[in-house]
């Protein structure tokens, strides 16, 4: 495994996150109900109807993926969690959001964002061990 530095390592859990949100659910959507709508008239099907793309993650992409859990497995459950969840919150934005982490956490955002800083340098000591 490669020796990452800090800012290698924050890229590398943002793009565990994207990966963790590409991968199928653990559990598959069951059926609810057996009967089918039947529509009553032909002019409610549309032909024209896609389905949304569904895009899912490479080979690469699921390898860094279980290096930055090979990575956060060493750490402790604190900072994992606060690792995982600015990597997720990272997704909808261009950064994590803190005010979000913060209330979260029931802490103040700028504590939350030191507490990923300290995380990323302990999963940085950790990640030779």
């Amino acid at each position: 495994m490669k020796k990452y530095d800090v800012a290698e390592l924050d890229h590398l859990f943002i793009e565990a996150g994207r990966t963790e949100l590409m991968l199928p659910p653990v559990k598959m959507k069951r059926i609810t109900n057996s009967w089918m709508d039947i529509k009553e008239d032909w002019h409610h099907y549309n032909p024209n109807h896609q389905r949304p793309i569904k895009l899912r993650p490479t080979t690469k992409q699921i390898t860094r993926y279980e290096e930055a859990l090979d990575i956060g497995l060493k750490l402790p459950v604190e900072d994992r969690k606060v690792i995982w969840a600015s990597s997720i919150s990272a997704q909808r934005r261009h950064r994590p959001n803190w005010s979000e982490l913060g209330r979260k956490f029931k802490k103040d955002r700028r504590t939350v964002q030191n507490d990923y800083r300290g995380a990323l340098m302990r999963a940085w000591l950790v990640q030779d061990a």
